[in-house]
């Protein structure tokens, strides 16, 4: 599934091509991708509306269409918002077709059919997740003064602690294990045995990892592609997710995996403790 820095690289590649067009035309092609409203209002919310600003929050992409309105995108584990000139063939698995103004089309497509689209006008639905976010890496809201305390009240494993998107808003399972491979902490612990020192070390390499993500425009193992098409580079600069088995960076021992949280995790039982 995307994350935090694969739908920020969307939203940057993605912005200079829609932000200013107007909409003028929406086909749905699989309409269950449509969480609200229903499909036919969805199109008669959207037509002749201009897209001033292509925000994230999160996992989800935000697309202001008026003062009191959002496209709410939550790509979820293959979906994609891509932005091409209205002449080009249409990309495989389309889904949902946005006609744009000057001659673009932006494209929503989708392999296994999981992302889900919200119009949400003058906050007329409650979006399940979206609403309970909590603060975001490299935010001023996410301190190491912030996630102590709520990790000494925790009993859930560490890497469990920071999936939880009320908690860290953005980070999945690529991400957690790098986080936590790079503080030098088991994925195991309970998130209520770290030391203050512990979170401290945890949060700046949250935002480390995150920022890192965010500057190789993000990870592709697969599916994964941004705004305008193109892979990301972070798959070739991670410490220890997808290399089970294979030398740790850091010390050569080989690297373990395990489940947390039915999680497949990775994992040096030597740097990380």
């Amino acid at each position: 599934m995307p994350e935090m820095p694969e739908v920020e690289q969307v939203r940057k590649t993605l912005a200079p091509h829609i932000e200013g067009k107007k909409i003028l035309a929406v086909e749905i092609y699989l309409e269950r991708l449509i969480k609200y409203p229903q499909p036919d209002a969805f199109i008669k919310g959207l037509v002749g509306k201009t897209i001033s600003s292509v925000g994230r929050r999160g996992k989800y992409l935000v697309l202001q269409t008026a003062p009191n309105q959002q496209l709410i995108v939550h790509l979820r584990m293959t979906g994609a918002l891509l932005a091409q000139p209205s002449a080009a063939p249409a990309p495989a698995y389309a889904k949902i077709k946005f006609t744009l103004s000057d001659d673009v089309t932006m494209w929503f497509t989708d392999i296994r059919t999981f992302g889900t689209l919200y119009l949400v006008t003058d906050n007329d639905t409650y979006i399940e997740g979206f609403e309970t976010l909590g603060p975001e890496p490299l935010s001023e809201g996410f301190t190491a003064a912030y996630l102590l305390p709520l990790a000494q009240k925790s009993k859930k494993a560490i890497k469990s602690f920071i999936l939880d998107q009320q908690i860290i808003a953005g980070l999945g399972n690529i991400y957690a294990d790098e986080c936590l491979a790079l503080s030098g902490i088991l994925p195991m612990r309970k998130a209520c045995s770290l030391s203050a020192a512990e979170v401290g070390r945890l949060c700046e390499a949250v935002n480390a990892v995150i920022a890192q993500g965010i500057k190789n425009r993000g990870t592709t193992f697969r599916d994964y592609k941004d705004g305008e098409g193109n892979k990301g580079d972070n798959q070739n600069h991670l410490l220890v997710y997808g290399r089970g088995g294979k030398p740790c960076k850091k010390c050569g021992a080989l690297l373990q995996t395990t489940k947390v949280g039915g999680r497949g995790t990775v994992y040096c039982e030597h740097c990380q403790k």
